[in-house]
């Protein structure tokens, strides 16, 4: 019998030293990751998207190709989507377009023209195993110069400020 009450006393000091321990390490402030930025006057291979809207040649795509293209085709990568309306379509600069999505830079130099489309609805996109995700506005970017499909996603709300 005293044999087992000196085990369980040293298993309840093993765990209490874990406990502190592990208290120990979540207190201690997440140690910051740094964002890899390519080297100056370096830039890798451009981002090219997927083919989406042919423009016309030596020029950019029009507010009314991405109109056709976006009304006639369904949201790239959601499972479904419903009562889908344009909010808004505008040009803008990648920087821009990052600014107000708040997401990574798109592959493209800062300056280059893109064209942000808002839509609300009901999307779904597929999350974690056997989850969907539902939002009411659905981006879809597109190289202006191009026309491909640059990103395409779910937002809980619509961007801040978007020019028209």
């Amino acid at each position: 019998m005293k044999e087992m009450q000196a085990r369980a006393g040293i298993l309840l000091i093993g765990a209490v030293l874990c406990i502190a321990a592990g208290c120990k390490k979540a207190a201690e402030a997440p140690k910051p990751v740094a964002v890899v930025e390519p080297a100056a006057g370096q830039t890798g291979m451009p981002a090219t998207g997927r083919e989406a809207i042919a423009p016309a040649a030596n020029a950019q795509i029009t507010e009314e190709q991405v109109r056709s293209s976006v009304t006639s085709h369904r949201v790239p990568r959601a499972a479904q989507a419903t009562d889908v309306a344009i909010v808004s379509i505008s040009f803008l600069t990648s920087e821009q377009v990052r600014n107000l999505l708040h997401t990574a830079k798109l592959g493209v130099p800062d300056q280059e023209p893109m064209c942000l489309v808002v839509l609300s609805g009901k999307f779904e996109f597929l999350g974690p195993p056997g989850q969907m995700q539902t939002y009411s506005i659905a981006i879809e970017v597109f190289d202006a110069k191009t026309g491909n499909l640059m990103q395409t996603g779910g937002l809980l709300h619509p961007p801040q400020t978007v020019p028209r």
